[in-house]
């Protein structure tokens, strides 16, 4: 991935920026912003067989109200973990309460990987992302490491499966998370950014795409 450099610059400050926007949001904002959020997300839930989200870290809004619903709604919940051949890829795993829980090498949280309990990612209707940034268009920006975006590029841009050659016809539903503070007027656009169907804030629901 290459990207013009006053393109590169303008993300990079806009990163910084919102990341420590997020950060300065206290304990009780963030709980209120996590129960608020199922508001916007319990309908896909619902209409979800497998789920994929995230553990928050950085600041990131958090799913846990999303995942314990889906639970309870016997959806099968996947979540992100470092793949450990193809770097800066992920793979999804599933995740149940039980699940063990270490941090990989950046420090982000995320369960342990097992060959019993990896989902592959055609099976999974609906992805909630992390965002760092985004505007009314659906632009948004992500943590700089391009990982989300070399995962799903296969899927979404050629439907495709990973690595391999199978044609898939449904590819998930991607929806991005986060905090009302993090919203721009505008986000510079980078080239192989894979665009959302959806973000969901606590205050706000926009709707880039029909899903």
């Amino acid at each position: 991935m290459t990207e013009n450099p006053l393109i590169m610059s303008a993300r990079s400050a806009i990163r910084a920026e919102l990341r420590a926007k997020r950060r300065a949001l206290s304990e009780q904002e963030q709980r209120s912003a996590q129960a608020r959020l199922l508001n916007q997300a319990a309908d896909i839930i619902d209409h979800s067989n497998v789920m994929a989200a995230y553990l928050p870290n950085d600041g990131e809004i958090s799913p846990q109200t999303l995942i314990e619903y889906a639970w309870t709604n016997n959806t099968i919940v996947a979540l992100p973990v470092l793949h450990p051949f193809h770097p800066q890829t992920l793979l999804f795993v599933r995740y149940t309460p039980e699940s063990e829980i270490v941090k990989n090498k950046f420090g982000i949280p995320e369960p342990v990987l097992t060959t019993q309990n990896i989902l592959p990612i055609h099976a999974i209707n609906h992805i909630f992302m992390p965002l760092v940034g985004f505007d009314e268009s659906g632009h948004r920006i992500g943590m700089g490491g391009g990982f989300y975006d070399r995962t799903l590029a296969p899927i979404i841009q050629s439907q495709r499966v990973g690595y391999l050659s199978l044609k898939i016809s449904s590819p998930p539903t991607l929806i991005g998370l986060a905090h009302d503070v993090q919203m721009l007027d505008t986000i510079p656009c980078a080239q192989w950014d894979i665009p959302m169907s959806h973000i969901f804030t606590p205050q706000k629901c926009i709707t880039i795409a029909d899903s």
